[in-house]
């Protein structure tokens, strides 16, 4: 993440990753369907949690204390300005009743305002503050 300036890296299942990422609207003709992103990129927010989570120091921030509440098996400070946040064991456990329960809590403790409503489609209204110098 340091190498390349990043400030999130995540890692899943690639139909995680759709499901969460894009998603489908009707066309304004009236036929079809066209492919969207949920969110553009980090500076909207986040479309949801991951296998993996690796956050930095933006979102460190924007989390700030919330981050000490989740329970001690689901974080870890990696050291220098990164912490990890893994909902569940195994990326096989995505898209599961179990796992989706598991990303829930854990999006409750940090802010539902910082994620993606996939319910109702609407975007974060609390996003991190995104900068040259803060990567």
């Amino acid at each position: 993440m340091r190498l390349v300036g990043a400030s999130l890296a995540q890692a899943g299942l690639s139909d995680d990753t759709y499901r969460k990422k894009e998603r489908f609207i009707p066309n304004p003709d009236g036929f079809g369907t066209l492919q969207t992103f949920t969110l553009r990129d980090p500076s909207e927010g986040l479309t949801g949690l991951f296998w993996r989570n690796f956050f930095g120091p933006p979102f460190i921030r924007m989390f700030g204390e919330r981050l000490k509440y989740l329970p001690p098996d689901t974080h870890r400070e990696l050291g220098d300005g990164l912490v990890l946040v893994q909902p569940y064991a195994l990326p096989t456990q995505a898209m599961t009743p179990d796992g989706d329960a598991a990303e829930q809590r854990l999006i409750t403790v940090l802010g539902p305002e910082c994620f993606y409503d996939h319910e109702h489609h609407r975007k974060p209204t609390r996003v991190p503050e995104l900068s040259v110098s803060s990567t």
